[in-house]
């Protein structure tokens, strides 16, 4: 059995300003500078190790501590809209394939999001950040195994979605309207590059079908 795997962030939500404002922040409660302050910086900038990010900014490993507990309380994901056709998109393969969200977010926020927009039941798995770590290679192995998949589409936005997806022997779909800049997704060597969420569905049912 094949599987549709989704990050998140900049695939499905778009929530750059979102997560700027949670730097924004963090770095004044904690003292700290952030090295950008519009989200075409943020997409040229953005280290999808995201613990790096902080490091840059001047954290250490303790305040990054407290700074992961500030966050889940301070985002606000009603704020962060879906891309358009999104909903649409995934209410259609869930139809014909079983479909994952592996993301770095916590499971509980993406929850509450995809309820809201009467969403919930179209996913047959989902894997978030619970675990407060920026890797994907093992996250998308243990999804696959609890879907009992052998296969599928990896579906992100940034450099390491696609190199993880890679890893675990996945086609992959590369979005550029996302997190991260079209060069910096481009040179991960996706089998599918999209430009547009209106795009996405077509490109993930030509890989599937493959």
């Amino acid at each position: 059995m094949n599987a549709i795997l989704l990050d998140w962030d900049g695939v499905l939500v778009d929530s750059i300003e979102l997560y700027l404002d949670l730097y924004r922040e963090a770095c004044r409660r904690w003292g700290k500078t952030l090295p950008i302050s519009t989200a075409g910086e943020f997409r040229d900038w953005y280290n999808p190790q995201w613990e790096q990010n902080y490091f840059e900014m001047g954290f250490t490993p303790g305040e990054l501590r407290e700074v992961m507990a500030f966050s889940q309380d301070h985002l606000d994901y009603s704020k962060a809209p879906l891309y358009p056709g999104i909903p649409e998109m995934l209410r259609s393969l869930s139809q014909d394939f079983p479909l994952a969200i592996v993301s770095t977010t916590p499971s509980g926020l993406i929850r509450e999001r995809l309820e809201a927009e009467g969403l919930a039941g179209v996913l047959t798995g989902l894997t978030g950040g619970d675990d407060s770590r920026s890797e994907k290679l093992e996250k998308i192995r243990r999804t696959l195994e609890t879907l009992g998949a052998s296969g599928g589409v990896m579906v992100g936005d940034t450099p390491l979605d696609v190199v993880s997806g890679q890893g675990n022997h996945l086609s992959t779909v590369g979005v550029t309207y996302g997190w991260c800049a079209p060069e910096r997704v481009r040179k991960a060597a996706p089998d599918r590059l999209v430009h547009s969420p209106h795009d996405l569905e077509a490109a993930i049912r030509d890989l599937m079908s493959r």
